[in-house]
């Protein structure tokens, strides 16, 4: 099959700097607008809700940043779909070009199916293992995504934030400080996104699916 790269650059109405801190650098936190097809969408919620179907929603993860949820990996061995498996292999190779200029090992895909009351709550993604970037493809359900200096890293979260807007089909990523200093969160339900423009979203947050990709530490 043919892996089709999309050339569409990221789309700043999405990602709203107005309280950024000083340090913010606007290439580090990106989101880029039906970066998959609806076909592609629909094919990776079809297989995601699948390999989910006897799974229950878990109340908390062992490290308590993230209430009411699924999750899953995803291996590129799993029995997906074609289109779903191509989808995967076209955001691991925008990521690698976009981000990379050497060979980049990825670790394994995983998808998170958080519920329309469940909670990501503010933290920084574990170094242990992961590398430079964290990515994410959002499907079913918009959502806000802020920013913001960690306190686990010794940042004052007072410092400024930035929002994100997370619409289904969307590619984030996080890279530089956005991945390694600042804490990210999901807004709750009927929290409103303000563009540089002045337009503003009201975004109703359901139940949402997201697939994420970070790539394995340097040894």
């Amino acid at each position: 099959s043919v892996i089709r790269l999309k050339s569409s650059l990221p789309n700043k109405l999405l990602v709203n700097t107005e309280n950024a801190p000083n340090d913010f650098v606007s290439s580090m936190a990106v989101v880029h607008e039906n970066f998959l097809s609806h076909d592609e969408g629909e094919s990776l919620t079809k297989d995601i809700q699948n390999r989910m179907r006897r799974r229950r929603y878990e109340k908390g993860h062992w490290d308590a940043v993230i209430m009411d949820f699924k999750e899953v990996e995803l291996g590129m061995e799993d029995e997906l779909q074609e289109l779903s498996i191509c989808s995967l292999v076209k955001t691991r190779t925008h990521l690698s070009e976009k981000y990379f200029d050497r060979d980049v090992t990825w670790l394994p895909t995983h998808a998170i199916d958080l519920k329309k009351d469940g909670a990501l709550k503010p933290h920084v993604d574990s170094v242990r293992f992961s590398g430079g970037i964290v990515a994410g493809i959002t499907l079913l359900s918009p959502a806000i995504m802020r920013l913001r200096p960690s306190e686990d890293v010794g940042r004052d979260p007072e410092e400024g934030f930035v929002d994100l807007l997370l619409q289904p089909l969307s590619l984030y990523a996080l890279t530089g400080v956005c991945r390694y200093q600042y804490s990210h969160e999901l807004l709750p339900t009927s929290s409103i996104f303000e563009s540089h423009d002045g337009t503003q979203t009201l975004v109703e947050r359901e139940r949402r699916v997201s697939v994420i990709f970070r790539d394995a530490k340097d040894d």
